[in-house]
């Protein structure tokens, strides 16, 4: 691996963890979720740190490749489209990931659980950008 990547592969080692720890929680009922405190904390957490990974790597991304530095963290996922990073109409819809990471981490004391459970069964969204990211280090950086 090139030293430039490396902070783009440990936050994609990290996005991915993130997710392997999301994803059987994705499986419980919203009944479940609602009821159990500390597995929703898991999951705001988990999720939260995949979102900023996700950010994280587009703005690294866009560094390298010495493209317009974005207005905001939802600028820098849709710059990553416009790069052919990710494919741009998933770029659009994924975007929306960086306001939720604000809310997070923001908007502590009023989340609303409905948008934290329905990202939570969304995640395989964030698997796809994982994936996509990890293509275009290979195109990138060659072979391992």
């Amino acid at each position: 691996m090139q030293p430039e990547f490396s902070g783009i592969e440990k936050r994609l080692d990290e996005l991915r963890e993130r997710l392997g720890r999301l994803d059987p929680l994705k499986e419980k009922n919203r009944y479940e979720f609602d009821k159990d405190p500390y597995l929703r904390d898991i999951v705001e957490r988990n999720l939260e740190v995949a979102a900023q990974c996700c950010i994280d790597i587009c703005h690294r991304i866009i560094s390298l490749e010495k493209a317009k530095k974005p207005v905001d963290s939802h600028d820098a996922i849709i710059r990553a489209g416009e790069l052919n990073v990710i494919d741009a109409a998933f770029a659009r819809r994924i975007a929306p990931i960086a306001g939720f990471r604000n809310i997070l981490v923001h908007e502590y004391l009023g989340l609303d659980w409905d948008e934290i459970y329905r990202n939570l069964q969304q995640i395989d969204d964030l698997l796809h950008f994982a994936d996509a990211i990890a293509h275009w280090l290979l195109l990138r950086d060659g072979p391992r």
